[in-house]
């Protein structure tokens, strides 16, 4: 099975790796050489810029949404609401 992964996904992916690297490093410099680097700030910097590049990007999907489909014959609820008597 071969996954294809489209050219912005992956330079979306890329960067946020990218931002989490210096975040993990900058997080090591800063603490000390002897420390070790914030692994969840880091991760978490990374997850956030993925998701908001996702989000401006569109993460390369082309599907558009269709015609709302209603099998036929059947009602909205709206109208079948507005058919029964109040006593």
């Amino acid at each position: 099975m071969t996954l294809h992964i489209d050219d912005v996904g992956l330079l979306i992916l890329a960067v946020g790796l990218l931002v989490g690297y210096a975040v993990y490093k900058h997080t090591k410099a800063a603490a000390g050489a002897a420390s070790k680097g914030d692994i969840v700030g880091a991760i978490a910097a990374a997850a956030a810029v993925i998701t908001a590049l996702f989000l401006l990007f569109g993460g390369g999907g082309s599907t558009s949404a269709g015609p709302d489909f209603r099998p036929a014959g059947h009602a909205l609820a709206s109208h079948q609401v507005s058919g029964v008597r109040s006593t």
